[in-house]
């Protein structure tokens, strides 16, 4: 037996190592971690597996950082400047990246949201149901008189059961009424976050717009700064000292806005850019329905800020503003604390209407900016972005954070019909300037004619995102 042992091990020997040889390499390949790269493909990826990938894309762009800072230390400007180009190619396209995994994330949450709003609707709606059937029934118990027990031959006892049954359900009644009240609470709830999550997501959009438009432009600039050659590098000097000079002179360029304040063009921008993405509208189409420059035919701002609200003026209500504004005009002056006898509205533009009455830089009527009737109203909204506690049509960063706010809802009417950047700036500016229900011939006429208010702002607005291009390039 102990010999028999023996002769047994070899062979087991043997078939150890077969085993091995054939499973030993798959085992192995199966717990390999393969390395994570950004990348944008984001399809039949987990959450846990969306969120590793995101923080390489973060690893990835503060490697590129660390790639400009030693390359930089290269000696010829134009090798920096093309350097330079190289970090913001390449940078811009691991955001773009990145900004497509969180809005994957976004999407998930979106439509998890979307379904449980469904479901509770659902429920809602089954809650209703029972309540109208109860109702219905304890109308008939409360409607049955005892005269029509008698006559109809039921038991008194049976009528005292129907009067207990009638207790119970009122009991139900009232709890089903609070079920109701909490799912519709419940409801209320999950709408204000559906609605964040998409407006977080639009925002991440256009920001990744943008950024791919960015992108495109490093790009188109180096290959431009390819064709130089070393001998030619006095020139590019002299091209780079022409490009500064231009840039100082965009940003001291005196901005009025229609609401009649001046100041520098830089400055007004440092008022909105700094929300672009988080709005979701380009800076250059604010400023661009901010400017006295973009109004038709330079009415607007001779008009506005030269006249008082409960001025004498020639319309149906015989003041320069609405009466149906006043109310919200006194709320608003006694909020901020300021007098509404020696503040500044517009004053009426008749052909476009017998009242003025709008306030500030921004010039918001007073409905639009507070509706006390309703309680609604951009006030709020701005307060959000800016901080404002509270927020003033007469301050500067508030009243351009409510111009971006309104264009973004106009821009959300316009793009179920345009798609064009053009078209939807011009659209978006008309509806600035007649109203969100603005439509018809009247919207293509604004947005068209070369005299309306829509085509000379988006045209004026393209000037000035190739002005805020320029002075954002690093080169």
């Amino acid at each position: 037996m102990l010999r028999a042992n023996f002769n047994f091990f070899p062979w087991l020997s043997v078939f150890l190592f077969f085993l091995l040889s054939f499973y030993l390499p798959s085992f192995l390949q199966a717990q390999t971690v393969v390395p994570l790269t950004c990348s944008s493909e984001t399809a039949g990826k987990s959450r846990a597996d969306l969120e590793l990938i995101l923080a390489q894309c973060e690893v990835e762009i503060l490697q590129q950082k660390s790639i400009l800072a030693t390359t930089k230390q290269q000696s010829t400007l134009l090798e920096k400047a093309i350097a330079e180009l190289n970090y913001n190619i390449k940078t811009s396209q691991l955001e773009i990246k990145a900004r497509s995994i969180k809005i994957a994330d976004l999407q998930d949450d979106i439509k998890g949201k979307t379904t449980t709003i469904g479901q509770l609707s659902s429920k809602i709606e089954d809650v209703r149901n029972s309540i109208a059937k109860l109702i219905r029934e304890t109308n008939v118990i409360e409607n049955y008189s005892f005269l029509e027990t008698i006559l109809s031959g039921q038991s008194l006892s049976d009528f005292l059961a129907d009067r207990d049954n009638f207790s119970v359900m009122n009991t139900q009644l009232r709890e089903l009424a609070g079920q109701l009240s909490g799912l519709k609470t419940d409801n209320e709830e999950e709408k204000l976050t559906l609605e964040a999550k998409q407006s977080q997501e639009q925002s991440l959009k256009f920001a990744q717009e943008k950024q791919q438009r960015l992108a495109e432009s490093y790009k188109l600039e180096k290959q431009r700064l390819l064709k130089f050659t070393k001998n030619q590098e006095s020139t590019y000097t002299k091209e780079i000292a022409e490009r500064e000079r231009i840039k100082n002179e965009i940003r001291n360029r005196i901005f009025r806005t229609v609401g009649g304040q001046e100041l520098r063009f830089e400055d007004a921008l440092k008022l909105v850019f700094p929300y672009e993405n988080l709005i979701g509208v380009d800076s250059a189409l604010v400023l661009a329905v901010l400017s006295q420059e973009s109004a038709v035919g330079g009415i607007i701002g001779k008009n506005l800020g030269k006249c008082f609200y409960n001025q004498t003026a020639t319309n149906s209500n015989g003041t320069v503003m609405a009466n149906s504004q006043k109310n919200s005009f006194l709320a608003i002056m006694t909020e901020l604390g300021m007098d509404p006898n020696t503040t500044p509205v517009s004053c009426p533009i008749y052909k476009d209407g017998q009242y003025g009455g709008a306030m500030g830089p921004a010039q918001f009527m007073p409905s639009t900016w507070w509706n006390i009737a309703t309680n609604s109203g951009y006030k709020n909204r701005i307060a959000n972005v800016t901080g404002s506690s509270p927020a003033s049509p007469f301050e500067n960063r508030d009243a351009f954070v409510g111009t971006a706010l309104y264009l973004k809802d106009a821009q959300s009417v316009c793009r179920t019909a345009f798609s064009r950047t053009t078209d939807l700036w011009a659209c978006a500016a008309a509806k600035y300037y007649g109203g969100l229900a603005l439509r018809g011939t009247t919207l293509s006429n604004y947005m068209y004619r070369t005299s309306g208010y829509g085509f000379q702002v988006a045209k004026r607005a393209q000037q000035f995102q190739k002005d805020i291009d320029l002075l954002m390039s690093g080169v």
